[in-house]
């Protein structure tokens, strides 16, 4: 089967902008171009991908804001030079002929839970990110590629797949969402069952399955999980629906978009650009990727 990488631009970007203001404080765009591609690079290097796709936030607030005015409220607003930094990495994408989109309503992880969606049952499809709610994807034609932290081995990045899920997480791809719909999740201002740690939500989804399940049978649970689920329905209930991936988001990038031609990323327009910002070593990369990457 053919192969899809979708990469979570935001992600790379905001790791990239991130590192480059603590490795050179001169010129820490022209860093953030360089390892925003040098990661890039890395990833698409290290599979036979055909087709490739980076999935951005937009910059209106989303569905999720307005069912939930303190998502993500305690996140800080993002510096101006981020949005340069962007702003450039959406010019060279273009130059490469690189698929990319960011829609107004949605974010990153809805735009790639589309695609997985559109295109699983034919094509295997590996996610760049480290974002825990595209974990709710994974299935026998769809991994996560995350960076590894085992500092034991040699591997810079690690594949999450539906053979080792449950060895890692102790639950399975879908109960990701019951999972922080019950746990919460701080990065996103979700609250969950306020009481309900990680490992009281793991073994209760490991009992019940999902949430929808556990207030079922929530005469089973002992007095005091009994307590916190009644008094926290309503917001575990709306963790759920915010924490759901949307699958039918209105994207129009197709397969044509997405196909990766070597000569488009090789062209003298990139090597211009890429020479405008000093990147040296991107060029290299280029000049050496052959047809089959």
């Amino acid at each position: 089967m053919k192969k899809i990488l979708l990469v979570d631009g935001n992600l790379l970007l905001f790791r990239s902008f991130y590192a480059a203001q603590i490795i050179v404080k001169s010129t820490p765009i022209n860093m953030g171009i360089h390892l925003f591609f040098n990661s890039f690079f890395e990833i698409l290097k290290k599979e036979n991908y055909q087709y490739v796709f980076f999935a951005f936030d937009a910059i209106e607030p989303t569905w999720r804001h307005k069912e939930y005015e303190q998502y993500k409220s305690k996140r800080k607003k993002a510096p101006e030079d981020l949005y340069k930094l962007k702003e450039i990495i959406f010019q060279i994408l273009k130059i490469m002929k690189i698929s990319f989109n960011a829609i107004n309503g949605d974010e990153a992880d809805d735009l790639i839970a589309t695609l997985c969606v559109r295109y699983k049952n034919n094509f295997l499809i590996d996610i760049f990110s480290e974002d825990k709610d595209l974990l709710q994807l994974v299935d026998n034609n769809v991994n996560i590629i995350m960076k590894n932290k085992d500092k034991n081995t040699k591997d810079k990045y690690t594949k999450i797949n539906i053979n080792n899920f449950y060895s890692i997480f102790n639950f399975y791809p879908k109960q990701i969402i019951d999972y922080k719909s019950i746990a919460g999740d701080n990065s996103d201002n979700l609250p969950g069952i306020t009481g309900i740690g990680p490992k009281q939500t793991i073994d209760l989804l490991k009992k019940y399955t999902n949430i929808e399940n556990i207030y079922s049978n929530i005469d089973q649970l002992n007095p005091k999980q009994q307590e916190l689920f009644i008094k926290n329905k309503e917001q575990a209930l709306l963790c759920k629906k915010l924490v759901t991936l949307n699958t039918k988001v209105n994207i129009y990038n197709n397969l044509d978009d997405m196909l990766i031609k070597i000569e488009n990323i090789k062209n003298e327009n990139v090597i211009n650009i890429l020479n405008k910002y000093y990147l040296k070593k991107i060029v290299n990369i280029i000049s050496n990727l052959n047809n089959n990457l």
